[in-house]
């Protein structure tokens, strides 16, 4: 969220590109406007693609971004009154009302007495609002040292880079580094963009240099790793993630990342203490406390699974996958508490209606219980959310069959029955295997 009100030292947070970062307000520019400064990335999402064109962008910062204060004498000229538009953006970028937040700067883009930093920041919430179109149009309008030739140059990149034209940020960074501007996220930028366009040898060497140059970059490694796992080069990922640890011990994701490595690779061991490591160090990280119940689960550790998930949630983990984790581990207890498998169900659906493993399984429960119309429901829901019917749905059109056939439904029963093939028996580990490697790929690229 902007603000105009912030004394000097109040920060607020936002998330760039996957990253959110927090601003702290450090003083003012020389034409009144609040300057701020410090940023740090606090948090990190997961890329929901795939394979080599899945590698995350990941990067050490973000764009200064800078809030202007008018007094309020200029406040009074100024019709369009910015400040109050700009706070106005970031309350609904909160809220996730992109198509709000674009309109009113579609509104706010036609005052005439933006001063340049303004303009920046118009094109800056673009880019938060998910139009890097609109975001890129405005950067370019803008002179090229505003706020400063590095940030602008970035900016151009980055949105260059989200409109998949990775050729253009590859041109714009590399422009920028023959002037001897260039900086550890310019060179997490690069190394991905180079790797989008299948440039491996490239975007290694950069990735490399960028790790050389800036050791305490966690980011530098971790983009190095993901080249690595999508080469298929898991010997050479394990060794950056051995590196990236010995360099940050304190850093929970270089910690999961290597885990996943090794869970991977069947290293369960190894994982489990990394993993708890790492759980340690970021008890409110959801991953970690999954893949150590995975193990115990592999392991037909089922009580010390539930203990894991339990001991999170009651932490104040709210995931809704650790919930469906749980609800998986209860139904393998000798007790088989199936309320208390539904109650962990209801809390991940809750958490996450579109989760595709929580609605399936809680189909399936729900059949089990005699409850077929409720279970036809969600068994629907679930074959229509799934990313990846052809290859991830059979276990739930078969259970879907089953409920239709319940409920009287005979003709649709018999036409999915025909799609899985008759001969086919329900396998509830397919879903939790499946999402297991969705979130393996996904902890190992950031």
């Amino acid at each position: 969220m902007i603000t105009n009100e912030a004394p000097v030292g109040a920060s607020f947070c936002f998330n760039r590109n996957h990253v959110a970062v927090c601003l702290t307000r450090t003083g003012t520019t020389g034409d009144g406007s609040l300057l701020m400064t410090d940023v740090q990335p606090i948090e990190r999402y997961t890329s929901r693609a795939r394979g080599v064109r899945g590698l995350g962008l990941l990067l050490t910062g973000g764009l200064l971004l800078f809030t202007v204060s008018v007094n309020s004498a200029a406040q009074k000229q100024k019709p369009c009154l910015p400040d109050k538009a700009f706070t106005r953006v970031g309350v609904l970028l909160e809220q996730q009302d992109y198509q709000t937040s674009k309109a009113l700067l579609h509104d706010l883009e036609v005052c005439s007495d933006l001063s340049p930093i303004q303009r920046f920041n118009v094109g800056w919430l673009y880019g938060k609002a998910h139009d890097s179109a609109d975001a890129l149009r405005v950067f370019k309008s803008v002179q090229g040292e505003v706020p400063d030739r590095l940030t602008h140059a970035y900016a151009i990149a980055l949105a260059e880079f989200e409109l998949a034209q990775y050729q253009a940020s590859v041109d714009t960074l590399i422009g920028l580094r023959s002037k001897g501007i260039f900086d550890t996220k310019c060179a997490d930028l690069l190394g991905v963009s180079y790797s989008k366009l299948d440039r491996f040898q490239d975007a290694y060497n950069v990735m490399v240099e960028n790790i050389r140059q800036n050791p305490s970059n966690p980011y530098a490694y971790f983009n190095l790793i993901a080249l690595f796992v999508d080469t298929s080069e898991m010997d050479k990922a394990a060794q950056v993630a051995n590196k990236a640890v010995a360099a940050l011990p304190q850093n929970a994701d270089a910690l999961s990342m290597r885990g996943s490595i090794e869970l991977f690779r069947n290293q369960t061991d190894e994982a489990y203490r990394d993993f708890s490591a790492a759980a340690q160090l970021s008890p409110q990280a959801p991953d970690p406390p999954f893949f150590m119940a995975l193990v115990d689960y592999r392991q037909s550790k089922f009580d010390e699974a539930v203990k894991v998930l339990r001991d999170a949630i009651t932490s104040g983990v709210a995931d809704s996958d650790l919930h469906y984790m749980l609800a998986e581990c209860l139904l393998r207890l000798r007790s088989r508490n199936l309320a208390a498998v539904l109650t962990e169900l209801n809390l991940a659906i809750q958490l996450n209606p579109n989760s595709v493993p929580a609605r399936s399984l809680r189909g399936a429960t729900l059949l089990e219980v005699g409850r077929s119309q409720d279970a036809v429901a969600d068994l629907k829901l679930a074959r229509e959310l799934d990313p990846n019917p052809q290859r991830d749905t059979r276990n739930t059109t078969y259970l879907l069959a089953r409920a239709y056939a319940a409920t009287g439904r005979r003709d649709e029963a018999n036409a999915l029955f025909a799609q899985v093939g008759h001969q086919y028996s329900s396998d509830r580990t397919d879903t939790l295997n499946q999402l297991s490697e969705q979130k393996m790929r996904a902890a190992l690229h950031p």
